[in-house]
């Protein structure tokens, strides 16, 4: 009258050979994407500089006015395009 409930056979679990696990995919423009990531930090780096030898007290870039932000803004972008 009742069916007597049994579990499913689980799936065998497949074994990935080494080399697989190896195996990464890579952005293919990681370097160029690097170097730009590099040069954006040290624009920005070089604008907190100069801002604070002006000040006279560390700048960050919570800090900068309006004005100080826009040209920070307007030079990343610039790097970013080139």
């Amino acid at each position: 009258m009742f069916m007597k409930w049994t579990r499913p056979d689980p799936e065998p679990r497949r074994e990935l050979a080494p080399e697989s696990l190896l195996e990464m995919p890579v952005v293919p423009e990681w370097d160029q994407m690097v170097q730009s990531a590099d040069e954006m930090a040290s624009l920005v780096d070089q604008h907190l500089e100069y801002e604070s030898a002006l000040q006279g007290r560390d700048m960050t870039v919570d800090t900068l006015c309006p004005e100080q932000k826009m040209n920070l803004v307007s030079d990343l972008a610039y790097l970013a395009r080139s």
